[in-house]
C-alpha cells in the first residue's frame, strides 16, 4: 500500500503540474462566431486571442466573404490558429491546412484546434514553406508560444530551431495535399521565397484568391510581379491596417485565366 507521504506528494505534484490553462474566448467582429484560445503566455493573450480579429478586419472579411463549401485553404504562417479555426467555423465544409514551423506555437495550434472542435477540418503541418525542400535552421526571435518574426537562414535569435522547409509547389505530388482554392500567407519577411516556391500551386486554376502579408519597398513589388506573371491581379483591400509599412495584399485570378 502506498505510504501517506507518497500519496500526499503525488497530490501536491498533480495540483502543481496539471492546472488547466486559461481559456480566452474571442468574439469575431462582424460574425456570429467566437473562437476559444488556450492561453499560456501574455503574447498569446494580447497579440493572438485579443488582437487577431480586431487587428486584421480585412482577413476576417475576406474569409467570411470568399469561403465556400468544398474550399481548401492553405494557411501559411498559421501561428496558434486564429484564422485556420475561424475559417473552419465560418464554413464547416471547408478544409484547412495550417502550416506553422515554430514548435511551441505549433503545440498550442493543436490545443486550439482540439478546443474548438475542428480537428476534422483543420490539418496542422509542422513545417515552413519556402523555395526548396530541405532541413534548415530558424533563428527564434522570442521563445514564447505565439511569438513571431523568426527567420530561416539568418544569424542571431534567442535560440536556433531545426525546421523542415517545404517547397509549396511540390506538396500536391510529394504529400498528396489537395490544391488550395484560397491561400493566406503571413511569414514575416520570407514571403518572396515562399511565393517563388508556390509557383506551381499559383499557376493551377484551382486557386482563386490569395491574401499575402507584404512590406512596402521590400517584398511588395517582387510578390506582386510573381502573381501578375501567373495570371492574378491585385485588387483593393481597404480594410487592411498597415503597420510600419507591413500590410495585407489581396490577389485575385484574372477573368479568363
Amino acid at each position: 500500500m502506498p505510504s501517506l507521504r507518497g500519496f500526499l506528494k503525488r497530490k501536491w505534484l498533480e495540483s502543481r503540474l496539471e492546472q488547466p490553462p486559461l481559456i480566452k474566448t474571442a468574439p469575431v467582429p462582424g460574425t456570429d462566431v467566437s473562437v476559444d484560445f488556450v492561453v499560456h503566455t501574455w503574447y498569446e493573450h494580447n497579440n493572438r486571442a485579443q488582437g487577431s480579429y480586431v487587428g486584421e478586419p480585412d482577413m476576417v472579411d475576406w474569409l467570411k466573404r470568399e469561403l465556400k463549401p468544398g474550399d481548401v485553404l492553405w494557411d501559411v504562417g498559421a501561428n496558434v490558429g486564429a484564422y485556420s479555426i475561424l475559417a473552419a467555423k465560418l464554413c464547416p465544409r471547408a478544409k484547412v491546412f495550417a502550416f506553422e514551423p515554430f514548435i511551441p506555437t505549433f503545440a498550442h495550434l493543436w490545443d486550439n484546434i482540439a478546443l474548438n472542435g475542428v480537428s476534422e477540418q483543420v490539418f496542422p503541418v509542422n513545417a515552413g514553406l519556402l523555395d526548396h525542400t530541405a532541413p534548415e535552421e530558424m533563428a527564434v526571435k522570442d521563445t514564447r508560444a505565439g511569438s513571431a518574426g523568426h527567420q530561416v537562414g539568418e544569424a542571431g535569435g534567442q535560440i536556433r530551431q531545426g525546421i523542415l522547409c517545404l517547397k509549396g509547389g511540390d506538396l500536391p505530388q510529394l504529400l498528396g495535399l489537395p490544391r488550395p482554392t484560397l491561400l493566406k500567407l503571413d511569414i514575416d519577411g520570407l514571403e518572396v521565397r515562399a511565393v517563388e516556391g508556390l509557383r506551381d500551386v499559383l499557376a493551377h486554376a484551382s486557386l482563386r484568391q490569395a491574401m499575402i502579408e507584404i512590406e512596402s519597398g521590400k517584398t511588395e513589388e517582387p510578390v506582386q510581379a510573381i502573381f501578375e506573371e501567373l495570371g492574378f491581379q491585385r485588387v483593393p483591400n481597404p480594410l487592411t491596417h498597415p503597420t510600419n509599412g507591413v500590410f495585407n495584399a489581396l490577389f485575385c485570378r484574372s477573368k479568363g485565366e
